[in-house]
């Protein structure tokens, strides 16, 4: 489905016929437009659109709705009037859906002065959940990107290098690569800090018999990717190896039971029945995986609570993780496409990784 067509899924509510969108990456998703800054009314019965867009981007805005073929009245935000006057009087005596958690008590208390405003949980989560094929491609080519930079590094060798500068590393190839930006902060995180899923990268050294965990992504035109991969470094302990070996089996296991019309909460229990058989689900402290897409997060959420079913063509990642303290952590993830009966892996790395040890640093 090209961009075009998007405000038609929008649909009509007899409390509101107006609904705003506030979050850019729904804008984008909208009508095409790509600034830093904007608001966006839109009449469901309709489909009308108004985008409203300060000075800075009003030439940019008239733009991109152009080449989208969105269907959108472009106004430019002046200072003899507000914005929420401005929706005020696009709506008039209609009511207008908000979402309440997309803006501040403050900006709904002003548009309350101006409009009757309804409190509407967004269709967009779920609306944007399908990708079309540009957007498969898009995340896609992003995936690729980062599949490319991690073989670049890997290959150079990770023994004496800190996290930072593995981090700063893999940024850099992923933007020379193509990548417009990383999809979020890089995750690299050697040794027992492994064991924190989260880690932020310190100036803590890679040394044999580490296992470094590194989570990372690119972004190509908007769109997301998101691999991790665990790599051990020289000869790692037999308790570190067994930790590895459940969850490469646990994220075949939860690949395995993606396809169209499962539950997101089989997906997760697939992969933990493996940590249940073994006794290690304690160290297993998050959902196995998440919609992808303009969010590094976007619904359906995999978790034992996720009552979404997954449909063809919807992008998620598969990662399930082990984390021990003083030991450290194993994660291994991968993005996948609902194609079916089964799924697409985007993400082309290997997954069972070892790097020699090498005294190279960048």
């Amino acid at each position: 489905m090209d961009v075009s067509r998007r405000l038609s899924r929008l649909s009509a509510s007899s409390a509101a016929d107006f609904v705003l969108v506030l979050r850019l990456e729904d804008i984008r998703w909208l009508t095409g437009f790509t600034g830093g800054t904007a608001q966006l009314v839109v009449q469901r019965s309709t489909h009308d659109a108004w985008l409203l867009v300060d000075g800075r981007y009003f030439e940019r805005a008239i733009a991109e709705t152009s080449t989208s073929q969105a269907l959108v009245h472009v106004e430019r935000v002046i200072a003899d009037i507000t914005t929420e006057e401005m929706i005020g009087r696009i709506v008039d005596t209609s009511g207008l859906a908000v979402d309440p958690s997309h803006l501040t008590a403050h900006h709904m208390t002003t548009l309350q002065n101006v409009c009757t405003v309804h409190s509407e949980k967004t269709q967009l989560d779920d609306l944007r959940r399908v990708k079309d094929e540009s957007e498969i491609a898009l995340i896609a080519r992003a995936a690729t990107i980062a599949d490319i930079a991690l073989a670049t590094v890997v290959a150079d060798g990770l023994m004496g290098k800190s996290e930072k500068q593995i981090r700063n590393q893999l940024d850099h190839l992923m933007r020379e690569g193509g990548a417009d930006d990383v999809a979020f902060e890089t995750i690299v995180a050697t040794g027992p800090n492994g064991a924190r899923p989260h880690h932020e990268p310190s100036n803590d050294h890679v040394e044999s018999g580490h296992g470094v965990v590194i989570d990372f992504g690119a972004m190509v035109d908007g769109y997301k990717s998101d691999m991790t991969r665990t790599i051990r470094v020289g000869a790692v302990s037999g308790e570190y190896q067994r930790m590895f070996e459940l969850v490469l089996e646990a994220e075949s296991a939860g690949i395995a039971s993606v396809k169209a019309g499962v539950l997101g909460a089989a997906v997760d229990a697939a992969a933990r029945a493996v940590f249940l058989r073994e006794g290690v689900d304690h160290e297993y402290v998050h959902g196995t995986g998440h919609g992808i897409g303009l969010y590094i997060h976007e619904q359906p959420i995999l978790s034992p609570r996720c009552t979404a079913v997954l449909g063809i063509n919807e992008v998620v990642t598969v990662e399930p993780g082990l984390y021990r303290g003083g030991v450290g952590g194993v994660r291994i993830e991968d993005l996948v496409v609902v194609t079916g009966d089964s799924c697409r892996i985007l993400t082309q790395t290997p997954k069972d990784l070892t790097c020699p040890r090498s005294p190279r640093t960048i």
